[in-house]
């Protein structure tokens, strides 16, 4: 196993087909870097490769970070063969040897034009969900199965660059010192980009859309509001190396991001739309609701993340928790009340989770994505919702953060799974008419119209806005708390026509 050490100053490193090739044979790979005006060509005989690189910094001191990228082969097969792809680590702050912070990525390239093609940035939910879920369960070139992995139909990489983050650190196969908030999580993401783009610097000018869901709720206004901060921070010091990330838009699916409406509509969900309670429950739980709902508004008394603070948003999460997992379903599966589980662990009518473990322990998918013989892919991370639920981060209200984003042009996508009681639609679509933003009035008199068709039951969309719209809501008839997996064709449709901006009629 070689490593090649590139040292750089004031000058982005390419890593693409153009300027840093790493392709590999059955044992071999030649790396190709440009570093400034010289050209610096390394042949070895190498698995994968170790980069410290470089950036553009104000200080005397170059600032440097830690890179490990390799380019797969044979683990990922798409409709036109070998998926195109870069996987590995980058270095965030506070990174070093001995106390190491290295977010894992996975860059599946378009087939189609992809040194122009928009790129989708997703991750999981949770907090501690793998950000392998969406494109390795629905949404990348190959999918897997119970028993391999195939290539998927329905990707969205035909189109676009999906660009798959293990975020927070400590989910999946990211690893090293954690955090334990959304907020600062946002950062480490932006962190992350910065980076990100000084490696593929061809792709910093290209339409940026940010893909998430249910603790996505959280983890993309916060991201969002942070790369627009940041954005206008750059536009306005003509010194800075800081690269400007070209935000177009968000896709959020059922998503967890107003406590308040969630449970205040979600007995409503439960007990009066589905039978997920029995009417015994439903009365118990009706009767617990006005506690639930006071110790969340306690909890939004306070702001930061002081001892009082985190204290007020447990008891508060402690409270409402039970409203939402206390009580016997018999049989009815939350993430998809058309569906049983009569299972004791309900992660195991979700199968996905265990052929990403399969996968992901696979020691010849772990070569060729270069991951460190000590790091052990947990798909669900105990030890990152523990950090979370420290402060108690799933009470803090995320949702107003889309105000001033969607003042400033950012569009933002809804699309919901209508079965799903995870992060139930009517809590979302509560909190979406109540925003204050330039588009309240029209999105509250807007229809929702049936679609792919007027004919259709299977989605209704309501959009507001030019195009597919600046503030758009889609309920999917058939989809649960994973609508991607569950409609992935039409999932795919919507995700198109969302960032080509095309009009839904």
């Amino acid at each position: 196993m070689g490593k090649l050490y590139v040292q750089a100053t004031n000058t982005a490193i390419p890593l693409s087909t153009a300027s840093i090739v790493a392709r590999k044979s059955t044992r071999t790979s030649t790396l190709l870097a440009l570093v400034g005006l010289a050209v610096f060509t390394a042949l070895a005989s190498l698995r994968y490769y170790s980069l410290h690189f470089g950036a553009a910094s104000r200080s005397p001191t170059p600032l440097k970070f830690y890179a490990n990228i390799t380019q797969p082969r044979g683990i990922c097969p798409s409709v036109r063969g070998d998926a195109s792809s870069y996987a590995g680590y980058i270095g965030l702050a506070g990174d070093t040897e001995e106390s190491p912070r290295r977010s894992f990525f996975w860059l599946f390239e378009a087939e189609e034009d992809a040194p122009n093609a928009p790129i989708i940035l997703t991750f999981g939910g949770g907090p501690g969900t793998t950000g392998m879920s969406r494109p390795l369960t629905s949404q990348g070139p190959c999918i897997l199965t119970a028993n391999d992995t195939i290539s998927n139909p329905d990707r969205i990489t035909q189109h676009y660059n999906l660009l798959a983050l293990d975020h927070p650190i400590g989910t999946g196969l990211s690893y090293g010192l954690k955090v334990n908030n959304s907020r600062d999580s946002a950062v480490d993401v932006y962190d992350f980009l910065q980076k990100f783009f000084l490696l593929f610097p061809h792709l910093a000018k290209n339409q940026f859309v940010i893909l998430g869901g249910s603790y996505g709720g959280k983890y993309i206004p916060n991201v969002a509001t942070v790369i627009q901060a940041q954005n206008e921070a750059v536009a306005s010091d003509e010194s800075t190396s800081a690269v400007h990330i070209n935000l177009e838009s968000l896709m959020i699916s059922n998503p967890s991001s107003d406590p308040i409406a969630h449970y205040r509509w979600l007995l409503y969900f439960y007990c009066e739309l589905h039978t997920v309670y029995d009417a015994e429950t439903c009365t118990e739980m009706y009767a617990k609701l006005p506690e639930c709902l006071d110790l969340i508004d306690t909890s939004l008394q306070y702001t930061g993340f002081s001892d009082s603070a985190n204290a007020a948003r447990r008891a508060a999460r402690e409270s409402c928790s039970y409203i939402a997992w206390g009580g016997d379903t018999h049989g009815v599966m939350v993430e998809n009340v058309h569906t049983r589980c009569d299972e004791e662990n309900t992660l195991d009518c979700l199968p996905q989770f265990k052929w990403l473990d399969r996968y992901f322990h696979d020691p010849a998918v772990l070569r060729e994505l270069g991951i460190p013989p000590f790091v052990n892919f947990t798909a669900l991370s105990d030890d990152v919702e523990a950090e979370f639920a420290k402060t108690g981060d799933v009470m803090i209200p995320t949702h107003h953060l889309y105000e001033p984003l969607l003042a400033k042009g950012i569009r933002v996508l809804h699309f919901i799974g209508a079965l799903d009681g995870n992060c139930a639609w009517p809590g979302v679509f509560s909190f979406l008419k109540l925003l204050k933003t330039p588009f309240q009035q029209e999105f509250l008199q807007a229809s929702d119209v049936p679609w792919p068709t007027p004919e259709s039951d299977a989605a209704t969309v309501r959009a507001v806005g030019d195009g597919a719209g600046n503030m758009t809501y889609i309920l999917i008839a058939n989809g649960g708390h994973f609508p991607q997996q569950d409609e992935p064709a039409l999932v795919k449709d919507i995700m198109e026509h969302w960032i080509n901006n095309r009009p839904w009629s």
